[in-house]
């Protein structure tokens, strides 16, 4: 199933997305403000690879032949995509790992941005591409709150002509889905959670705080 589709029926609560106990419990373990960095880094790794599982559900297929041992053939659906994973350095690292980890084929590049706390306006810094034409783009990032550093690497990704685009994240404020739907509706957004509203200054309530500052210390 395509959980994307359920964020026209967001309500104004947090809730998952995704109906995977253990997924929920990594989540709870990533707001706890008593988890330490390393600790936050592994959870973060280990959503990454539950969400790449249920993207690949959503990907193409092909059917597959492989003899065995038992010189018999045995026929399985396998990934049919040239499949690009990129993140926003540095708090979707972790992350994206956990995404790198289930697709290890996959070509990768990367984005650095700078958000400006007063306008919340998050700058490019660095980009690091591979080609994307025709290809499958997974945007890995811990939190998608305001969307602002989201759509920046859209809008660089799209230039570029992908086959599809789909993101990749956390949790994922309301306001920020909706801001990502609306400049293009065939983007695939796929939180572990969902959280109401976000603060005066751009940050996901209930959220986790800063993820780059849980990752890696204070900047």
């Amino acid at each position: 199933m395509n959980k994307f589709i359920l964020f026209f029926f967001i309500q104004i609560f947090a809730f998952s997305v995704f109906a995977n106990p253990i997924l929920e419990s990594l989540v709870y373990k990533i707001r706890d403000p008593q988890t330490n960095k390393e600790e936050f880094r592994k959870h973060l790794k280990k959503i990454g690879e539950y969400i790449a599982y249920d993207v690949a559900e959503d990907l193409n297929t092909k059917k597959q032949n492989i003899e065995t041992v038992m010189q018999v053939d045995a026929e399985h659906n396998l990934v049919d995509e040239e499949i690009v994973l990129l993140t926003i350095l540095r708090a979707g690292l972790p992350l994206f790992n956990g995404v790198f980890k289930v697709f290890p084929e996959a070509e990768a590049g990367f984005f650095a941005m700078q958000r400006n706390e007063k306008t919340l306006i998050a700058s490019i810094e660095y980009v690091a591409l591979p080609p994307l034409e025709n290809k499958t783009v997974i945007i890995a990032d811990t939190m998608l709150a305001t969307a602002g550093s989201i759509l920046n690497a859209v809008k660089i990704v799209e230039k570029r002509n992908p086959k599809q685009i789909i993101v990749v994240c956390a949790i994922a404020a309301k306001d920020g889905i909706e801001a990502v739907l609306e400049h293009n509706k065939d983007i695939k957004i796929y939180p572990a959670y969902v959280d109401p509203v976000l603060n005066e200054v751009g940050y996901i309530v209930p959220g986790l705080g800063d993820a780059g500052d849980r990752c890696y210390g204070n900047k």
